[in-house]
């Protein structure tokens, strides 16, 4: 007979399950299309990044410093960790660290490069919302900068 306890999970159990799991399951369709060379990884992207648009309805308005922050969570709660985050009502910049792990990314077959393009999953998003979204890596870091844009 099993102990109740023992089926019983812990926050931080869970946690880092679930950012385990949200890891695999960004990486999975890259190695997927990787695997399947006629696959493009930028288009099934695109095509989440607009699926998931309208979800952020509800920031449109907002402080780029707010839209910014959101964005952040999403990458952290994948794994990612967070080493900074400034910005106001107009500009805001990111830097993530730390995603995907190397570990993660070999384990799929897969190099840092070719998980590049699940940075532009935030372009259509932002683009519904009015503000430029760009991203770099730098020092093995990504910095994402969001800027809303100017209205004529």
């Amino acid at each position: 007979m099993s102990d109740a306890n023992e089926a019983e999970f812990t926050t931080e159990e869970l946690l880092s399950q679930a950012q385990g799991n949200a890891t695999g399951f960004a990486l999975a369709p890259i190695a997927y299309a990787k695997e399947y060379d006629d696959l493009a990884v930028e288009e099934y992207v695109a095509f989440v990044g607009q699926r998931f648009a309208s979800g952020w309805e509800e920031l449109r308005g907002r402080a780029v410093r707010d839209v910014a922050r959101t964005a952040a969570l999403n990458v952290v709660s994948s794994g990612g960790r967070l080493s900074s985050l400034s910005g106001d009502d107009k500009r805001a910049e990111v830097l993530i660290s730390g995603w995907p792990e190397e570990e993660d990314l070999s384990s799929l077959g897969l190099t840092q490069a070719d998980s590049e393009p699940l940075w532009n999953i935030f372009e259509p998003i932002m683009e519904l919302l009015g503000i430029r979204y760009a991203w770099e890596r730098q020092d093995g870091a990504v910095r994402m900068t969001f800027e809303r844009e100017s209205t004529r």
